[in-house]
C-alpha cells in the first residue's frame, strides 16, 4: 500500500504542521415524489452538495487559521497535494471559493496540548490531472533524476530490428542514470499501428508492439503523452 505525503496549500503556501485532514466529500440529496395513481414513493436522484473539509494542528505563532477566520466571508482557492513516497503518482485536488464555517481552538488536558481547527466549507471540489510532461518534471525533481525526452518517430525504424535497436540505445542511455523516460509524439504511433497493407502484415508485429514490448523492460518510470484528441489524423 503507498504511502502519501500530505499537503494543504493556499494564497500559494503550504501550510505546517497539520495533523488532521478530514475526507473530502460529495453528496446528492435524495427527492422522493408521490404517484397518486400508483399509490407509490418514487426516489430521484436531486441536489449536489459538499461536505466540508476540517484542518486540525497543534497552536503555533503561525497566524493562518486565525487570520482566515477572522475574515470568514473572504474566499480562496484551496489545493490538496497527495505525492507518493516511494516515487509514485502526485494526485492533486482543487477546493473552489472555500470560507471558514468554523474554527475552534481546544486545550487537551491530559496532553497539555493547544489544538486549533478549521472547518472549510466550498462551492466544488475536483480532482486535476496535471500535463503528462509536467508530471515527468515533478517526478523526477522528487526523485532527483533527469527527464529523458523522446520523440516517438525517432524509436521506429524501418524493420522490426532497426526499432529494437534504437528503443535498446535508449534504455541502456537512460538506465545507467535511473531516468524518467517521457515518450512523446505519440501520435504517430498509434497512426501507424492502424496501418495494414495485407493480410500477412495484420499478423505481424506492429511498431507499437515493439516499442511498448522494449519500454516494458525498463525499470524506471516511463510516461507517455497520449495523442491530441483534436489532431488530424491526416
Amino acid at each position: 500500500m503507498a504511502a502519501f505525503d500530505v499537503q494543504v496549500s493556499w494564497d500559494g503556501a503550504v501550510i505546517t504542521g497539520l495533523r488532521t485532514v478530514t475526507p473530502l466529500r460529495g453528496t446528492v440529496g435524495v427527492v422522493s415524489l408521490y404517484d397518486a395513481l400508483l399509490g407509490r414513493v418514487h426516489k430521484v436522484p436531486g441536489r449536489p452538495d459538499t461536505g466540508p473539509v476540517t484542518l486540525e494542528r497543534e497552536v503555533s505563532d503561525d497566524l493562518t487559521f486565525d487570520l482566515w477566520a477572522r475574515g470568514p466571508h473572504l474566499q480562496k482557492e484551496v489545493e490538496l497535494r497527495l505525492t507518493d513516497t516511494s516515487g509514485g503518482p502526485i494526485v492533486v485536488y482543487r477546493m473552489h471559493r472555500c470560507w471558514v464555517s468554523d474554527y475552534a481552538v481546544a486545550p487537551e488536558l491530559d496532553t497539555g496540548l493547544v489544538v486549533e481547527s478549521i472547518a472549510l466549507s466550498m462551492d466544488a471540489w475536483e480532482r486535476v490531472t496535471p500535463p503528462v510532461p509536467k508530471l515527468a518534471e515533478e517526478m523526477a525533481a522528487r526523485l532527483q533524476r533527469r527527464v529523458v525526452r523522446l520523440d516517438t518517430a525517432s524509436l521506429v525504424g524501418a524493420t522490426t530490428q532497426e526499432t529494437e535497436r534504437r528503443i535498446d540505445e535508449v534504455i541502456r542511455d537512460a538506465q545507467g542514470s535511473g531516468a524518467v523516460l517521457l515518450i512523446d509524439e505519440a501520435d504517430a504511433l498509434f497512426a501507424r499501428r492502424t496501418e495494414i497493407a495485407d493480410a500477412h502484415d495484420r499478423y505481424a508485429p506492429s511498431p507499437l508492439d515493439t516499442v511498448v514490448s522494449k519500454l516494458s523492460t525498463y525499470p524506471g518510470p516511463v510516461l507517455v503523452v497520449p495523442p491530441d484528441p483534436d489532431s488530424d489524423p491526416a
